[in-house]
């Protein structure tokens, strides 16, 4: 496991078991919400790479709107007993949608020159998929009328012609916010998110579990090796290294003893209080030399 991934982790049980108080029980699954909160950077990476590739893959889609304008003018000049009410409501709901989802993609550019904000960054990807589903479908009503007037059926055919090329566009656009991310190429950065996503949160509930089957024997062996021992008279950030650097020294056999002592000194200094370091030195090598 790499050093990074190891490091994501351990921080991420020690801030589980911190959130412990001295009397409770661990539970048998990890917060849902600490574990979102320390995923955050690694979904937040997802989000952007996503938001770049809708961008990407969705240049020129504004010729549409530049193709239904002229469709719309020609409707609205023609009598309404020919038979255009359907065709002209319709192809407004397609131009709105495609307005709209220009829009969305406005915004997604402006937000991706600027601040990165995630929040906006989602909300305009969901919006954006939305609007385009709701595009093809207008725009696939509009291809199944059959007008019998020559000049509804020269708009007709002018239709079947932007839905042709709406419909690859839009389809890149269903993939590029979908859950299908090895279809194309400009979704490579996306999928390395997602999979290093769910390989940590994976690694994290297995280290999780693995910690809560043996917290009990955890508590039993400091309290051999620290006087007076008991969970409440310990700083919250102590006893958490504690424990987890106790669980790394009896109960995973792939980290070396060193390793593991090192590693809770190198957490303590990050979290704990001056004193922190010492402590956990004493109280670790304690535990290695009591076997």
């Amino acid at each position: 496991m790499p050093d990074t991934s190891r490091r994501r982790i351990r921080e991420a049980v020690v801030q589980f078991l911190y959130a412990l108080g001295p009397a409770d029980e661990l539970p048998d699954a990890p917060d849902p919400a600490i574990l979102s909160l320390l995923l955050e950077s690694t979904r937040d990476r997802s989000t952007r790479a996503r938001a770049r590739a809708v961008v990407h893959l969705q240049q020129g889609r504004e010729k549409i709107i530049a193709g239904l304008s002229p469709l719309l003018l020609t409707l609205e000049e023609l009598d309404p007993a020919d038979g255009a009410d359907e065709m002209n409501r319709d192809l407004k709901s397609w131009s709105e949608e495609e307005e709209n989802l220009r829009t969305f993609l406005h915004g997604l550019r402006h937000e991706l020159k600027g601040n990165k904000d995630v929040t906006r960054l989602r909300e305009s990807m969901e919006g954006a998929k939305r609007s385009n589903r709701a595009a093809l479908s207008a725009a696939t009503r509009v291809s199944a009328t059959n007008p019998h007037f020559p000049a509804l059926q020269q708009l007709h055919d002018e239709a079947l012609v932007l839905r042709e090329q709406i419909a690859p566009v839009s389809e890149r656009l269903s993939l590029a916010l979908g859950d299908d991310l090895t279809t194309l190429p400009e979704l490579k950065s996306v999928a390395r998110a997602e999979t290093d996503l769910a390989h940590t949160t994976s690694r994290i509930e297995s280290y999780y579990h693995d910690l809560h089957r043996h917290l009990a024997d955890i508590d039993r062996k400091l309290a051999a090796v620290v006087d007076n021992y008991s969970p409440e008279r310990l700083d919250r950030v102590d006893r958490s290294i504690l424990r987890l650097g106790t669980y790394e020294l009896l109960f995973d056999d792939e980290v070396p003893t060193a390793v593991a002592i090192n590693e809770a000194i190198e957490l303590a200094r990050a979290f704990g209080t001056t004193e922190s370091p010492g402590f956990v030195n004493g109280v670790l090598d304690r535990v290695t030399r009591n076997g």
